[in-house]
Parts: C-alpha cells; sequence; structure tokens
C-alpha cells in the first residue's frame, strides 16, 4: 500500500511546475482543485503533506506512467509515493472483538490492538537531510524499530468449537446477541471469548454481514455508526446485564460463609413472599404453585427463589452488599481489554426489597467477565485470580520481553465452601433444571438463569447457562448468554436453547482438551427435563400499584 506525498516547496520552486503536476493529480486521483491550491498556499514552505492513504498499486499506476513519459510530461514534480503497511487478519472474523484491529491512521481502534498498541506499533524509519553551519548538506537516516508480538492465552481451538456453534445456533434461530466465555478457573486465563453477531477484521467497517443491501440503503450516517459501534462491542466485558438464576450460587455461598445457613437446612416454599409491598413469585407458582419444604442443595437445584430471599433476609443488606464487592461485583477486573464496564450494585443502602430481588439475580446489573472470574473462585477453592488475555510480550526476534503470571487478588470463600458449591451444582446439572447441559461420561456442574431486560413492560429477556469441569478438580469454566434469544421475547420461552448450546459446545469442548470421563458412561437423558421458564412470575400486591420482576 501507498501513500501520497506532495512536496509544496518543490512544486512551487518554478512556475512551470504547478499546473501541470496538479492536473496530473486531479485526473488520477480525484482531487479536489480548489484544495491543493489552498495546501500550496499554506504550506508552501513543507516539504511533506500527505494527500491520500493506502493506495494499491493499481492506483498509482496512471500517474506513475504519466510521470514516466518525460517526453510529453517533464514538469510533474514535487510527488511520491510513501510505503505504507496494512495489517492482515488471517482470520477474518475469529475472536475479532477480542483481536480488535489497527489502521494506518489511528492505530490500534478496539480490542488487544487498542489495548497493547505501544508494544505493537513499533516506529516508523525516516531519512532526512539538512545543511550544517558549513552550508554542507548532512544526511542522517533513523532504522525503523518492529513493533513486538504478543502472546495470548486464547486457544485457537477452544475459540474455534465455541465461535462454530454460537453461527449454527443463529443460523437456525437469530438472537439480539449471543456470547460463550471460556476460562480456566484456576488461574484466570481466558481461554476463548466470542459475541455474535462478528466482523470481519481486515474490513471492519462493512456492515454487509448484519444488513441486507436494502437496510443499509435506509441508513442514516448515524445509524451506520451506531450499528458499527453495536457488532464491535465486546459483550463479554462492555454489556452489563441482570444475571438471573445464575447469582443464586453467590447468594449461597455468602450464607454458608456467614454462618446464616447450613448443609442441610430445610426452607419452605410457599411459591411467593410478600416482601416491601410486592408479591414476587417462585418460578414454580403457575404450575404446581410451591416447591413446600425445600433442602438448601434443593433450592439450588430447583431454583427456589423464596428459599434465596430467606437466605439474602437472614444477611441483612449490609452484609450481602458486602460479600457483592468481595466477589467483584461493581467493579472492572482488570482484564486487558479496553471497554470494560463495572455494572452495577447497590452499596450499603439496600432497601427490603433489594435483597430480595438480588438474592436470585435481578436489579443487579453484571458482566460476563466478572461473573466468569467470580464463579471461578466459587469452584476452585475461593481464590480470585484477575482475568487476563495475554500470556506474555516478546520481540519480532523471539526473545520475551514481558511474561504476565496469574494474578491471585483475594480469597472469596472457604474450601468446605467451595467444596458444597460444587456439590450442589453438579447435582443441578444431574438431577435439576440444569440436566440438558450434561453430556454423557462427565461430571459437569452448573446453573442456569432466565432474566428481564429493559423495561419490564417489554417482556425482553436473557438466558444462560454457567459451568464447569470435572466437578472435583475443576479444569475448564463455560458462560453461555443468549440475548434475546429466538421465541422468548414476550410471555413464554424456557432456558432449553441456552442448556443444548452448552451442551453442543461442552461436548466438543472436553475431549479436546484432554478432560477425562469421570462418571458413569450412562446416556444423558434429559428429553424430559424441566427447564427454567421466562414467563414473567410476579404480580403487585394488592395494596400497591407497581411490581417487581423476577425470575429463576
Amino acid at each position: 500500500m501507498y501513500n501520497l506525498i506532495l512536496d509544496p516547496k518543490l512544486v512551487l520552486s518554478d512556475e512551470k511546475y504547478k499546473e501541470p503536476t496538479l492536473n496530473a493529480l486531479v485526473q488520477c486521483f480525484g482531487l479536489n482543485r480548489q484544495e491543493l491550491e489552498q495546501t500550496l498556499a499554506v504550506k508552501k514552505d513543507s516539504q511533506y503533506e500527505r494527500l491520500a492513504m493506502g493506495l494499491t498499486s493499481d492506483e498509482i499506476a496512471d500517474f506513475k506512467a504519466l510521470v514516466a513519459d518525460t517526453k510529453n510530461n517533464p514538469n510533474i514534480k514535487g510527488v511520491w509515493f510513501e510505503n505504507s503497511y496494512v495489517r492482515k487478519y488471517p482470520f477474518s472474523t475469529m475472536a475479532c472483538d477480542v483481536v480488535g484491529f489497527a489502521s494506518a491512521a489511528n492505530g490500534g481502534e478496539l480490542g488487544l490492538e487498542s489495548y497493547y498498541d505501544d508494544e505493537l506499533s513499533g516506529t516508523d524509519g525516516v531519512s532526512y537531510s539538512y545543511v550544517n553551519d558549513n552550508l554542507d548538506v548532512q544526511e542522517t537516516t533513523k532504522d525503523a524499530v518492529d513493533g513486538n508480538n504478543i502472546v495470548t492465552t486464547i486457544d485457537y481451538n477452544v475459540q474455534r468449537i465455541i465461535e462454530k456453534h454460537i453461527a449454527a445456533y443463529n443460523e437456525e434461530k437469530p438472537s439480539s446477541a449471543t456470547a460463550v466465555l471460556v476460562m480456566n478457573p484456576n488461574n484466570g486465563e481466558v481461554l476463548g471469548m466470542a459475541s455474535y453477531p462478528y466482523f470481519d477484521l481486515n474490513n471492519p467497517r462493512s456492515l454487509e454481514s448484519s444488513y441486507s443491501q436494502e437496510q443499509l440503503a435506509t441508513m442514516s450516517d448515524e445509524d451506520m455508526t451506531n450499528s458499527l459501534y453495536k457488532i464491535w462491542r465486546n459483550y463479554c466485558i462492555s454489556e452489563t446485564f441482570e444475571p438471573g438464576s445464575t447469582f443464586k450460587p453467590f447468594t449461597v455461598a455468602s450464607g454458608l460463609e456467614e454462618g446464616v445457613t447450613y448443609d442441610g437446612d430445610v426452607f419452605y416454599c410457599n411459591g411467593y413472599e410478600e416482601i416491601g409491598g410486592y408479591t414476587i413469585r417462585c418460578h414454580v407458582y403457575n404450575k404446581t404453585g410451591k416447591h413446600g419444604d425445600i433442602t438448601l442443595e434443593q433450592a439450588l437445584m430447583q431454583s427456589c427463589n423464596p428459599a434465596m430471599m430467606d437466605i439474602a433476609a437472614r444477611l441483612g443488606g449490609v452484609k450481602f452488599a458486602q460479600y457483592q464487592r468481595l466477589f467483584g461485583f461493581g467493579s472492572k477486573t482488570g482484564i486487558d481489554l479496553p471497554s470494560e464496564e463495572n455494572g452495577i450494585i447497590k452499596k450499603s443502602d439496600m432497601s427490603e426489597t433489594d435483597v430480595a430481588t438480588n438474592a436470585f439475580g435481578q436489579n443487579i446489573n453484571v458482566t460476563m467477565i466478572q461473573m466468569g472470574a467470580a464463579f471461578s473462585s466459587l469452584i476452585n477453592g475461593g481464590n480470585y485470580y484477575q482475568p487476563h488475555i495475554v500470556k506474555r510480550i516478546e520481540k519480532d526476534t523471539g526473545e520475551v520481553v514481558k511474561t504476565f503470571e496469574p494474578t491471585l487478588v483475594r480469597q472469596t470463600v472457604t474450601a468446605s465452601t467451595s467444596q458444597l458449591l460444587r456439590k450442589y451444582l453438579k447435582s443441578t446439572v444431574d438431577d435439576g433444571l440444569a440436566k440438558k447441559a450434561g453430556v454423557t461420561g462427565y461430571s459437569i456442574g452448573g446453573k442456569t438463569g432466565t432474566a428481564q431486560k429493559g423495561k419490564r413492560e417489554d417482556l425482553k429477556w436473557i438466558v444462560s447457562f454457567i459451568g464447569f469441569a470435572p466437578v472435583d478438580n475443576p479444569q475448564v469454566m463455560v458462560y453461555v448468554l443468549i440475548d434475546e434469544p429466538d421465541g422468548t421475547t414476550g410471555t413464554s420461552g424456557t432456558t432449553s436453547d441456552t442448556l443444548i448450546l452448552s451442551h453442543d459446545i461442552l461436548e466438543e469442548l472436553l475431549p479436546y482438551m484432554n478432560i477425562f470421563k469421570d462418571a458413569e458412561a450412562e446416556p444423558v437423558d434429559a428429553a424430559d427435563s424441566e427447564d427454567e421458564n421466562t414467563v414473567s412470575i410476579t404480580v403487585p400486591n394488592t395494596n400497591v400499584q407497581d411490581s417487581t420482576s423476577a425470575t429463576p
């Protein structure tokens, strides 16, 4: 690629150069004659003015032919072409919002390209001359310095697997967004991170993969800009949402740590709770009416809202808020990617209703990376590691410049609580509401979640599953989220889609990662297993006008 450079000082050094040079520039490159005249007038002493960037050999061929014809065009002077290098992305859309892209004009503009721009960009070489005090011409050359290389934690095959299944799902059932996060729960390494829709890193400003020509024709410039920002947005770190029931393991863990509940405790689910002037239902209210007596383990397996509200009430707003902060909610994780969001949590001013709804993951906003890092600490023995995506920085020779070791930030829970949570979450996949995520021969633990997004009356939903394997020694954490899945915008729908997508990913991912089968080889029969529903399950108390939405 080439940049078109004008030397105004040379063009103006002889009056016979100006007209043929400007005519050639207008003819070959379609430049504005008036703007060229303005450049010569304002920058008459300059020897370097960039007129165009990123030109191909074909685009400069006609001009070079004119210059070469010195018989007919002897006076085209003061124009030259500067070599310009363009970064190519051989994997096109793979890990697009993680890798990001760079341009000659702006450097790194997204993802790792932006975050590590200073490491990657290097320094251009330059040659220049000047006249010293003795009127001798001195030539000086500064060699170009190559940028460094970065080695990421992303595993090519893990990324390929999750992107393949995301694309297959959305081909059949388009969603507003689908995102998957895969981490090593024992050191904070991100092994895979993807969010749909994808875009081509080699043509990042094209919307043709996401919109039809008819749609593009009706878009204003502002519409197009907003649409680009939307597809460039890394859902896993930049989108905040209410997690729903995937938050319940944190409520249980907080209660166990604080000693307000114990393994074997029995709760009573009446199908609803009257709290703060609201009637907040359990998800079984419209089916069986209530769970009745239910143990702590069963409360997680069956996603019982009243049991979670009971635990949170015992904790109290101040203590519950402290545990939320301990798990990292409300703060950036510090992952080495730009545009990470904080999420939103209440501080110590939680109302009675806030405590109740936070217990099952509503009225609290989180990011996927926050959930992934916090959940990893729940299952690995209680160690919270800062998530990271770069292993090391190297020179082009392979010499290591910097290595990034795992960063242990704090302990969130004790080993005994972690062990108990793993047992409960295994039961949730084996015999609870997450059974469809199970994979034959593997011990898997996890929790489903559904949550309303935006205005409650819009009836839009996010469904998700967060899980891990193997249960006794977790080696991989997987978080799968579908934003507005097909068929769930309205008054009905289930978590079935996210469970099936999670199953399909895990079924291919676990053998690739050399995770050995450690469970009975009986085929997992989940055809008739119960799912969490996205039916609105809260009604206003007869004494008040508003209601608080709650989902399993």
